[in-house]
């Protein structure tokens, strides 16, 4: 039985920022403990929330179902309606 708290949660939002900085889930632990990742939860300018991180130089915002690099547009946001980022952005789709 797994007792610790939100442990699944912490276990996605480690793998979502993963994927967002195109790394392993032990680079961005590796990167947490040595003060080179920051994370802050965010509304955008539409009340959507999403999750600001910065591993060294680099930034991304991660949305439920999108991850948006600096270098997007963010054009394709609106799509996340539908719960499909509509292609165009980062996440793969």
């Amino acid at each position: 039985m797994e007792n610790r708290e939100m442990y699944d949660e912490i276990n996605a939002l480690v793998g979502a920022v993963a994927k967002a900085f195109d790394t392993s889930e032990t680079e961005v632990v590796t990167a947490i403990e040595q003060g080179r990742l920051g994370m802050e939860m965010l509304v955008d300018e539409d009340g959507r929330n999403y999750i600001a991180a910065q591993l060294d130089e680099r930034s991304v915002r991660i949305y439920h179902g999108a991850i948006f690099r600096e270098d997007d547009d963010g054009a394709d946001l609106k799509a996340e309606d539908d719960e499909s980022c509509g292609g165009g952005c980062s996440c793969g789709h």
